[in-house]
């Protein structure tokens, strides 16, 4: 995770359909992570997952994911 990121329990983003056919009808659909941070820079959001490794076999690893600003109409955020 990003080590200055706060950490939450849970965020779920309410994105902007783009694909949408009638330019009056906006349409979202919402996007849930668990065990994340999540930092805001420029025109993006930066949003990491954390997976420990609970097995011998099984590596600590992290999973990011970028979204542009413009895409996001809301957000909601759940603290631990």
């Amino acid at each position: 995770m990003i080590n200055t990121a706060p950490k939450f329990k849970k965020i779920t983003l309410i994105l902007k359909d783009t694909n949408g056919k009638d330019p009056y009808i906006s349409s979202t659909f919402k996007i849930t992570h668990e065990d994340c941070g999540m930092v805001i820079t420029g025109d993006y959001v930066i949003i990491t997952e954390d997976y420990d490794g609970n097995e011998i076999d099984t590596e600590h690893s992290v999973k990011g994911k970028i979204y542009k600003l413009q895409e996001i109409d809301s957000y909601k955020l759940y603290k631990n």
